[in-house]
């Protein structure tokens, strides 16, 4: 029972993490590659200098194979002031046509999409419009708000109109769409004043393009720039989890091992009680198969009714320690990430299967100890 409920709670937390990491970042969107200056002194760039990305770069990145579309990319922490207060938010600047192929979850609001050349317009997130914990508060659509950010240095100010909320949209592991606003290209340029651009965003056309894609950028920047994809995160957080879902599995199945040395001694001390009885009824006309079916029905039934009792205390088990690893994790807005264990019924099975075996197998010595007694000596024994 206490090994089958381990390996059901245990690889049933490790499944439901593995769901909750797999949604943070298929957020942000598998076909993405974040090209980023790596601050490191490029080749290309010159003597002690670092790279710089340009509209140069944009362009020969949108003409690589099997690449759909291409923009820069701004991310950055400033101020927001409007609807009487303000608070502090992420800037993503970030082309309009290309939002959600970024951000595929995103959805409408309020209000209407920017569009690309927009110099007056933003967009802001849920949590933006409607603070968490603040009732009373919000900002409405359409209203007048000011942004206040430091820029090469210097502190820049600018004055909008929010032209969309966006929807709730949740955590992902390094943007907090909700706390943030969306701008256009031409306004990040003209807060941030500079040619080249902090990053690129890479949109693949499938995800079985996005490796010959991350393979090329390597080839075309080298060192000079870090490589960073959703799709190559997930497949690493993959591995890991199932390299430690293996090891909480053996470390688990300890337990039951354990158990079955345990239901061993058991089936021995029960020979040994039932000493007698095996005598009479090999007496009576049982044959050493029939006893063995006996002791060996009765191990099994052990591991059965264990592995049952395991289905229910694993379950109630792996609901219980979600809550408490829950507690653990903390998302990009500071506020605890909740994620629900996964209970297949794969894992119930498989767990239930292991259980009997453990049972069976355990049972098989004493069984065949029980058959070979001798029926004369085992009717005199008291």
């Amino acid at each position: 029972m206490i090994g089958t409920a381990l390996i059901i709670s245990l690889i049933s937390n490790t499944e439901g993490l593995n769901v909750l990491i797999d949604n943070a970042l298929s957020k942000i969107g598998v076909n993405n590659i974040f090209v980023t200056p790596s601050g490191t002194v490029s080749a290309r760039a010159g003597p002690s200098e670092t790279l710089k990305l340009t509209d140069a770069d944009v362009m020969l990145l949108a003409n690589l194979p099997e690449v759909k579309a291409v923009s820069p990319f701004y991310l950055s922490r400033g101020k927001l002031i409007g609807g009487g207060f303000e608070q502090t938010v992420s800037i993503i600047g970030l082309d309009p046509t290309l939002t959600y192929q970024v951000l595929p979850d995103l959805e409408i609001y309020q209000g209407e999409d920017l569009s690309p050349n927009d110099m007056a317009m933003i967009a802001i997130g849920y949590d933006v419009a409607f603070p968490p914990g603040e009732p009373g508060k919000s900002i409405p659509l359409y209203s007048s708000v000011t942004l206040e950010l430091m820029a090469d240095g210097q502190r820049v100010t600018r004055s909008y109109i929010v032209g969309a909320i966006y929807k709730k949209f949740g955590s992902t592991p390094y943007l907090d769409v909700d706390k943030s606003v969306m701008i256009t290209i031409p306004q990040a340029r003209s807060i941030f004043k500079s040619t080249s651009y902090p990053s690129i965003v890479v949109i693949a056309e499938s995800t079985d393009a996005v490796d010959s894609i991350i393979e090329a950028l390597n080839n075309i920047y080298g060192k000079d720039a870090d490589i960073i994809s959703p799709l190559t995160i997930i497949k690493q957080v993959k591995i890991i989890l199932n390299n430690f879902t293996i090891f909480l599995l053996v470390v688990s199945s300890i337990a039951l091992v354990v158990a079955g040395v345990g239901i061993m001694n058991t089936m021995f001390m029960t020979i040994m009680e039932r000493t007698r009885e095996i005598g009479v009824l090999r007496a009576l006309g049982f044959s050493q198969r029939d006893v063995a079916k006996i002791f060996l029905t009765e191990s099994t039934l052990i591991g059965i009714i264990g592995g049952l009792l395991g289905i229910v205390l694993g379950s109630l088990l792996a609901m219980s320690l979600g809550g408490v690893f829950s507690s653990f994790l903390i998302g990009v807005s500071g506020n605890p990430v909740i994620y629900q264990p996964n209970v297949t019924p794969t894992v119930l099975v498989n767990s239930f299967l292991f259980a009997v075996v453990v049972g069976l197998l355990s049972g098989i010595y004493p069984a065949l100890r029980a058959a070979r007694l001798d029926p004369v000596q085992a009717l005199r024994a008291e």
